[in-house]
């Protein structure tokens, strides 16, 4: 049986004809599944020919699953455009895998939904949860997915059946967004997930332990004191990306307070100082703050005052609102477990047409600069997305830096 999703409707034998209206997406039921997906699919989107049955075998080896996917490649390059998505992570709603080639992955991938393409469902569990929901728009298959996890079950994306894609972001209406909000209690774009957390604690939505369990214990700065302090006097390279950045800094403060937040051991809190600029750094490491103050007490000229030090939390800057012209984020975003509030934080202490300058080493496949601390990593894409995800900042610029570094640097600004 085929059909097409149309409104109130609780799985797709129940349409009620009287209250047609079509949002595109198709659902074929068989006695054991449920096929969704995206307007205008046809097998021939798909290889090998066999990949039903490539899909449906996945159920009967891996436990609790319940939903399966392909892995989709761009029409454009054969590249990756999703090996399925996230959406209670750091980062917020993403495809995993964008940009990468497609021979990256070469195994099953497990992930929070499957939000369009193709998505094979077990029809016991579908209907468990009431099938796809019409409200939700283009972001049905995502509140499914998300419904079928609280339950307990699995999402798993396949690496050896493969759809083609033309790139296509979601797009969800207002109403869409009002909606799952309404149900979930979350943003799916860019959720808050020290709420998400706290509202789902034991649930299966909270499956993921790289990103919802207990974090290793920061101890850089009692490990590697005065760490940046050391590679800038001893390490070039380092010096001069460290030069660069507080340049950029520099350029964005003409007059106001800045702030370090993540300030570390403190140096560059003491780079913008010895340039004029009014410094607050943040730390919410006490060792963190007891380095910078020592190194600030040695260092006796300053052309105005010296910087200044807290420890606090990136969730609590000791502030006023509006009251701070340029936020700092110098390689701290990819530490953070929620990144989401922080920058909601920078958005409220920036002024109007203040700036936030933020730097993060980009992702590359399989590989993290420090796999102990940092959280996540990312892709150019995915930075500038999570921060213009912030009400109030928006992205003016994006840049890189290259050797043997692999920075992004942001520029966003706060809107009136």
């Amino acid at each position: 049986m085929s059909t097409t999703l149309k409104s109130a409707l609780a799985g797709p034998e129940t349409a009620n004809p009287s209250t047609e209206v079509d949002i595109g997406w198709q659902v074929t039921v068989s006695d054991d599944y449920v096929q969704i997906s995206s307007p205008g699919f046809t097998d021939s989107d798909v290889r090998p020919p066999d990949w039903h049955d490539r899909l449906v075998e996945y159920f009967s080896r891996i436990p609790s699953l319940v939903a399966i996917g392909p892995k989709q490649v761009t029409a454009a390059d054969g590249n990756v455009w999703s090996m399925g998505d996230f959406v209670i992570h750091p980062k917020g709603f993403h495809h995993q895998g964008r940009g990468e080639q497609a021979e990256c992955y070469r195994f099953p991938e497990e992930v929070d939904v499957l939000s369009a393409g193709l998505v094979l469902v077990e029809r016991s569990a579908y209907d468990a949860v009431g099938g796809l929901d019409a409200q939700m728009g283009c972001l049905a298959a995502v509140d499914l997915c998300l419904k079928l996890r609280l339950e307990g079950g699995r999402c798993l994306a396949a690496p050896d059946v493969v759809m083609t894609v033309e790139e296509a972001d979601l797009s969800p209406g207002r109403s869409e967004c009002e909606s799952f909000h309404r149900q979930w209690g979350f943003d799916w774009s860019s959720p808050d997930l020290d709420d998400v957390r706290s509202q789902y604690a034991g649930t299966g939505l909270l499956w993921n332990v790289r990103y919802h369990g207990q974090p290793l214990p920061f101890e850089k700065y009692d490990q590697q004191p005065a760490i940046h302090w050391n590679n800038y006097v001893n390490v070039e390279p380092y010096r001069k990306r460290a030069d660069l950045l507080v340049k950029s800094v520099i350029d964005l403060t003409p007059s106001g307070l800045c702030v370090d937040l993540g300030c570390g051991d403190g140096l560059y809190s003491h780079l913008l100082a010895l340039s004029g600029i009014e410094v607050l750094g943040i730390d919410p490491e006490e060792s963190a703050i007891n380095q910078a103050l020592a190194h600030v007490t040695a260092c006796k000229t300053y052309p105005r005052a010296r910087p200044c030090f807290a420890v606090s939390t990136g969730s609590q800057i000791p502030v006023n609102d509006a009251s701070v012209q340029t936020v700092i984020l110098l390689d701290v975003i990819e530490h953070l477990p929620n990144p989401i509030r922080v920058l909601c934080e920078v958005a409220r202490v920036l002024k109007p047409g203040g700036h936030l300058f933020a730097s993060t080493p980009a992702s590359q496949y399989a590989i993290s600069s420090d796999p102990a601390y940092h959280v996540t990593e990312y892709s150019p894409t995915e930075f500038k997305h999570q921060i213009n995800s912030v009400p109030g900042l928006v992205v003016t610029n994006m840049a890189g830096i290259g050797g043997m570094y692999r920075d992004i640097l942001i520029t966003a600004c706060k809107q009136a």
